[in-house]
């Protein structure tokens, strides 16, 4: 750990740990992350891995050593809802990202949304990571709709990358009364090299759409709590026909589809929050779902989980936050945009 007026620091070794056991507790470091699995579990015990990571402001970057393995989505109870910026110095990976295939070679830069299903197998890697919570792009919906397996071309991968490898060498010298800006800083380029990037730009359509549909979900997030919120006052709202309004929302399932799971999301948010008072019905019923019983059922379906077990879960780790047991890294990760 790091002191004094610099960004704190931790830093996780396997060599320290007993080769038997050296898997196991790289898969509890990151599950919130990833439910990490063995290649040839004969293996383990030559497993090796090393985490250097820096919490900035509400960012984690961290340089990541480890040897070869599978990755699946975390497990929804551990699960943190942030995007991953990845920069492969070495390494890579291929498998299945919500259903389209990905192959990431050495060199390149990455993105991977962590609310969103993955199956990948990696080789050996040394990579820079940077996680950023949610939030911090949620002006840019369309980068968010697009960024699950986004691989940036060359030029803006490189731009992103020399950045990163600036910033991370520069790290341990930054003080605390630095970070919140830092932070702004790097989620800005991020958006500047990813965003902007001209495959991402053509993955979500025309220009114009992104624009309109921007509003709109700007105008849903805005309004979830309210009972006016349906597809006819969007369409008044936003100066669109019915028959565009559902076009533009078609990738989502719909918008009413979509509006549901908004509200779902937010109610997920406050229940993940220690400082949340209110009832799971008080909660639900804020967010228009007038029956708990069927709310329950589809935030069952959504998350896997039912409400109170989110609630469970968020406040046995605001309990464990100050208990030096639990594994600094894992804790970090969890708290993230808290």
């Amino acid at each position: 750990m790091s002191f004094g007026n610099r960004i704190p620091s931790t830093c996780f070794d396997s060599d320290y740990i007993e080769p038997q056991d050296r898997f196991d507790a790289w898969r509890s470091i990151i599950a919130p992350v990833f439910d990490a699995e063995p290649l040839n579990k004969s293996d383990t015990q030559s497993f090796r891995s090393r985490v250097d990571a820096y919490q900035l402001h509400d960012i984690m970057v961290g340089n990541v050593m480890t040897r070869s393995q599978c990755f699946h989505q975390a497990h929804p109870s551990e699960r943190v809802d942030h995007i991953l910026v990845q920069v492969h110095r070495s390494g890579g990976y291929k498998g299945d990202l919500d259903g389209e295939a990905t192959r990431v070679s050495p060199g390149c830069v990455s993105i991977i949304d962590l609310a969103r299903p993955i199956d990948t197998r990696s080789n050996d890697t040394d990579i820079i990571n940077v996680m950023v919570p949610r939030y911090h792009f949620d002006s840019h919906p369309a980068f968010l709709n697009a960024a699950h397996g986004r691989v940036l071309s060359p030029s803006r991968g490189a731009f992103l990358a020399d950045y990163l490898e600036a910033l991370l060498h520069r790290l341990p010298e930054v003080e605390c009364r630095e970070a919140s800006d830092i932070a702004d800083i790097t989620s800005n380029m991020i958006l500047a090299c990813a965003f902007h990037d001209v495959e991402a730009q053509q993955s979500v359509g025309s220009e114009l759409d992104v624009l309109v549909r921007e509003r709109v979900k700007r105008l849903i997030e805005n309004s979830l709590a309210s009972s006016q919120l349906t597809p006819e006052w969007l369409c008044l709202k936003a100066g669109l026909s019915r028959a565009n309004l559902y076009r533009l929302f078609s990738i989502e399932g719909g918008v009413v589809r979509y509006i549901q799971y908004r509200r779902m999301a937010r109610v997920r948010r406050c229940l993940e929050d220690p400082r949340e008072h209110r009832t799971i019905g008080e909660i639900a019923e804020h967010y228009g779902f007038t029956s708990q019983a069927h709310f329950s059922r589809r935030f069952k379906k959504t998350f896997l989980l039912l409400p109170g077990e989110v609630r469970h879960t968020a406040q046995r780790w605001a309990m464990q936050d100050d208990n030096d047991a639990s594994p600094c890294l894992s804790r970090w990760l969890r708290q993230l945009g808290r």
